[in-house]
């Protein structure tokens, strides 16, 4: 009598009177006379009242489980949609630093603007509306922590070097050139140069480096500093002009001829 008291269930399931949620009794009340008399349903010798709700729990139960793995399944479409959607923002992200929009040292008040025109951007902030921040700062402290170890390394290639100038006529590909040339003093080192130059997570730190002491040389010279123009590159130190200070700003001496390299002003996104 199990089979057929299931296709009876069945029945009311496809015509939405079962439910997942339904009790016994709910069901019982939910019945018509002609359901009640329907031989799929009534008590007999082959199934007592006893064994029918036995199976009408197990009915429920299976209505239940598969309730429950279709729950999963939606939360795990939602949760796969909801990281494309953020993965996309950090793609955003990735092609500003590249473009010189953003930098290790960009602060979210400075780029929001900018950031909410992108389509990327609405659809993280319908997720919450601190998500667009969060993955920013998250971004830009990841860079900025990447950056300061490679930056290290560099300082330390320049202050062993004795070659090693900038000037406004050196080319990228020639700094490039003499770093890895500063570096030859040991494999590792050499090897660790290369991948400073050529690690582009999302913009190479030697470019970095390189933009960053442009721009200090050229604010110094136009502030009529003594010396040189082409001059050794300085420490590793946030007191020196164009360095990143401890809570990961730039000086504005710096920031400001930055933003003629790339194009923005102090209220865009590399400020």
């Amino acid at each position: 009598q199990r089979m057929p008291f299931f296709a009876f269930l069945k029945s009311k399931e496809e015509k939405g009177i079962l439910t997942y949620a339904s009790t016994w009794p709910l069901f019982l009340s939910s019945l018509d006379g002609n359901d009640k008399i329907d031989p799929r349903f009534v008590v007999s010798p082959f199934m007592s009242d006893s064994e029918r709700q036995l199976h009408y729990a197990d009915f429920v139960l299976e209505l239940q489980a598969a309730e429950d793995e279709k729950r999963r399944r939606i939360r795990d479409a939602r949760r796969r949609a909801e990281k494309a959607q953020r993965d996309a923002f950090r793609d955003t992200l990735r092609a500003f630093a590249k473009e010189g929009k953003i930098l290790p040292s960009s602060r979210w008040r400075n780029c929001e603007e900018e950031l909410t025109a992108e389509s990327s951007f609405g659809p993280v902030k319908d997720q919450d509306r601190n998500e667009p921040r969060n993955i920013f700062e998250d971004y830009v402290d990841e860079w900025l922590e990447v950056y300061r170890t490679d930056k290290s390394f560099l300082n330390g290639l320049v202050s062993n070097s004795k070659d090693l100038v900038v000037n406004p006529d050196t080319k990228y590909e020639t700094f490039t050139k003499a770093l890895l040339e500063a570096a030859a003093y040991s494999p590792d080192a050499y090897s660790d140069a290369r991948r400073v130059i050529n690690e582009e997570v999302p913009v190479s730190s030697a470019k970095l480096f390189f933009d960053e002491m442009l721009a200090t040389g050229k604010a110094s010279a136009n502030r009529g500093r003594s010396g040189p123009f082409g001059r050794r590159l300085p420490d590793d130190s946030s007191e020196d002009e164009g360095e990143i200070v401890e809570d990961g700003g730039v000086s504005d001496v710096v920031e400001t001829d930055k933003s003629k390299q790339t194009g923005t002003d102090k209220s865009d996104c590399a400020s």
